[in-house]
């Protein structure tokens, strides 16, 4: 049996809101769950829809879960609401921010846990961020969604803060391909997100901006977009390894 999804009011998230506050000055009061459920604070948004406190291994498990779970609302009446995204960060909290062995939480920036619309943070949200990836490009981006739902990678973050990349499927899915390791199952780390190396992921973002000024990479496939890049990203192509052995 699940929990029926709800939605934090105007009060609600303005508790929350000082909880996220008191955490990072050092508290290490219990969770306010209570929120969740009282009607002072917080709603059902849906009489049959239920959401289970089940532990999920990486954000891509946890993406698809919410994508498949909240299909039942139209698109318009998930996005942007701050309600429903409050509620199941603070739902899920001790998976977003785990306690450590002191019972200390750091929830880090408000708009990792409260949605804000701007573009340049709404992808900071640990759960809608996510979700919004899969929704855009189901599981072909590992390189987004690998880790722990806490975790947020410089992948992510350089990619997911520009509005024209995260949007494009061309462009997410070449990253992946240079920048995931298949035969590990993880981002490859050290040198790929090194600021200015050549074929790092600084330097993809600044080829490919340029390229999108003489290239229509909406309508290309990340292996095209692979193509079009110069020979200091050949380090870092799929199957290169095995095309020097």
């Amino acid at each position: 049996m699940g929990d029926p999804v709800g939605a934090l009011n105007e009060k609600g998230i303005q508790k929350f809101s000082e909880f996220l506050t008191e955490l990072r000055e050092g508290s290490t009061r219990q969770t306010p769950m209570e929120l969740l459920t009282d009607p002072s604070y917080s709603s059902k948004i849906a009489d049959k829809s239920e959401v289970e406190d089940r532990l999920f291994n990486n954000k891509l498990e946890m993406a698809k879960y919410l994508y498949e779970t909240l299909q039942i609302f139209p698109q318009s009446q998930i996005d942007q609401n701050f309600g429903l995204w409050s509620w199941l960060s603070l739902y899920y909290f001790n998976q977003v921010c785990p306690a450590s062995k002191s019972g200390r939480r750091i929830p880090g920036r408000e708009c990792r846990h409260i949605l804000d619309l701007d573009y340049r943070r709404y992808y900071y949200h640990l759960l809608v961020g996510p979700y919004n990836v899969y929704r855009l490009h189901g599981e072909k981006v590992p390189l987004l969604m690998s880790g722990p739902l806490y975790e947020t990678s410089r992948y992510y973050l350089e990619l997911s803060a520009r509005q024209g990349f995260i949007t494009n499927r061309g462009i997410i899915e070449a990253a992946n391909l240079l920048y995931f390791d298949s035969e590990n199952g993880k981002p490859k780390r050290g040198p790929a997100v090194t600021t200015r190396k050549p074929g790092a992921l600084i330097r993809f973002i600044d080829v490919v901006q340029q390229l999108d000024l003489t290239h229509d990479l909406y309508s290309m496939t990340g292996e095209e977009v692979v193509a079009l890049l110069p020979s200091e990203f050949d380090e870092w192509r799929p199957n290169q390894r095995l095309l020097k052995l």
